[in-house]
């Protein structure tokens, strides 16, 4: 049903609004509205027998793409953004993202992330500019770009990045694809300005098992808000002895040192973890806690080695991010 219906879940709240289904359960009576481009809309009722009116899964030939709307936020240093959906003259949000233009970084992005117990596949779709990042940005990201940048910054005989094969550094979601359900919110997630330069093996190592286990203490009645963000910028030293600061692209597209993940329980209004990775394969030892960060013991084990990543947990009340 998920993986394979292309059509945006939506349904009418009690003022007759549109809203964006977030749950994989859909109370009996409702009426589902899946929207197709140009206004193709198609409803469906959920049963009082679990059925729906019309089985499932429902595609079209050209389905609809989220979009990146620049929105007032005074929180967001840069200019914020908020990706969803355009329907029936409405913006449906799904998360936001807090772009610096001038230095090319994306400060952080949020969304509410709500109970799921199904997982579906991982979509393969192109990765969207949205003519706010530019086309040489994006391609800053390609493993051998990466190589030559290393070489420029740190020296010819650099050894961090010894060829132009290897991938060491990707780009790292902030707002996991995971974190939805249904192909076009998880569609909408692979966007630049929803990632930050990230080291692949702490990505794929520690970083995703927080983002697996956050999502598993997820209640079923509300959600939880996730807000994630790079901090700093990764120093490394060149040929000489002399540290270096690692941009991407001239003097944008930083790598962040740090990368953190505040949880926010909606219902009660708290911030209940805030999670904090170093974002360097290259050091070995372990890097000392920074100032932000008062450490308090992390709720699940997580081992520490420059691969898989160095994670610290810190106060939720006393974090400034």
């Amino acid at each position: 049903m998920v993986e394979g219906t292309n059509r945006i879940f939506t349904y009418r709240d009690e003022a007759g609004a549109y809203q964006l289904l977030r749950t994989e359960t859909v109370p009996s009576g409702l009426t589902l509205h899946m929207f197709c481009h140009g206004g193709d809309v198609i409803e469906y009722q959920c049963q009082d027998n679990g059925q729906f009116t019309t089985p499932f899964p429902m595609r079209c030939s050209k389905p609809m793409v989220a979009n990146a709307k620049p929105v007032r936020d005074n929180e967001c240093a840069g200019q914020m953004y908020s990706i969803g959906h355009q329907i029936n003259g409405a913006h449906l949000e799904l998360f936001r993202s807090c772009y610096d233009a001038r230095n090319g970084r994306v400060l952080y992005a949020e969304s509410d992330v709500y109970y799921k117990s199904y997982f579906p596949r991982r979509p393969f779709v192109d990765v969207t500019t949205d003519e706010i990042v530019t086309p040489a940005e994006g391609t800053s990201y390609i493993k051998r770009n990466i190589y030559s940048v290393f070489c420029s910054i740190l020296g010819d005989k650099q050894d961090y990045w010894r060829s132009p094969y290897d991938l060491i550094i990707n780009r790292g979601h902030l707002v996991a694809s995971a974190d939805f359900l249904f192909v076009d919110q998880m569609s909408s997630t692979f966007r630049y300005i929803n990632f930050v330069p990230q080291c692949k093996s702490i990505n794929d190592g520690n970083w995703e098992k927080i983002e697996r286990w956050v999502r598993s203490q997820i209640p079923r009645s509300s959600p939880f808000h996730i807000k994630t963000g790079g901090i700093d910028v990764l120093n490394l030293a060149d040929v000489n002895g002399y540290d270096r600061p690692v941009y991407l692209y001239n003097s944008k597209l930083p790598v962040p040192q740090w990368i953190y993940k505040v949880v926010r329980d909606v219902a009660s209004g708290k911030r209940i973890y805030v999670f904090l990775s170093f974002n360097s394969v290259f050091q070995k030892n372990p890097p000392s806690v920074p100032a932000f960060c008062q450490a308090v013991s992390c709720p699940f084990y997580l081992s520490q080695d420059s691969k898989n990543g160095y994670i610290f947990c810190c106060n939720p009340e006393k974090f400034p991010y």
